[in-house]
């Protein structure tokens, strides 16, 4: 039986942070290495009959963009067998229902670290994760 790793990205620094830990365990576990990249769709607003989600060349745009860089960073790892997962929806849930799928050993996240009403604001994807999360979650924090 294959150890299976799920890693989520959205490209910031933090992330990358999260996914050279993720690396760092696939290679110690000799594990399959499962990265996330969930986006949403860009809303826009019409007077007349409210807002209207984009087209589909825009979310192909989005995809094949996330695409192209995870296959960059991806060459920094060239030992370690990542599958890629690029998604429409909400990153915590995203990674959650990708971990659930494949049956993840364990979820890798990074954090900004914000508190106070950033994190009010904003939300956090890595206590999401955590919280729901039914196996280990290892919380990487940029360098």
């Amino acid at each position: 039986m294959t150890l299976r790793i799920v890693c989520g990205i959205d490209f910031s620094d933090t992330s990358r942070a999260a996914l050279d830990e993720a690396a760092k365990l696939a290679r110690l576990l000799d594990a399959e290495l499962h990265v996330v990249h969930a986006y949403g769709l860009p809303m826009g607003a019409l007077p007349i009959d409210g807002g209207f989600v984009t087209g589909p060349e825009t979310a192909a745009e989005l995809a094949s963009r996330a695409e192209e860089q995870i296959q960059s960073w991806q060459q920094a790892y060239p030992d370690v067998q990542l599958v890629r997962h690029v998604v429409v929806g909400m990153p915590a849930d995203e990674i959650l229902r990708v971990a659930e799928e494949i049956d993840a050993a364990y979820l890798v996240v990074g954090t900004h670290g914000r508190t106070g009403l950033a994190h009010l604001m904003l939300g956090s994807v890595a206590e999401n994760v955590m919280r729901h999360a039914k196996v280990p979650v290892l919380v990487a924090r940029r360098r």
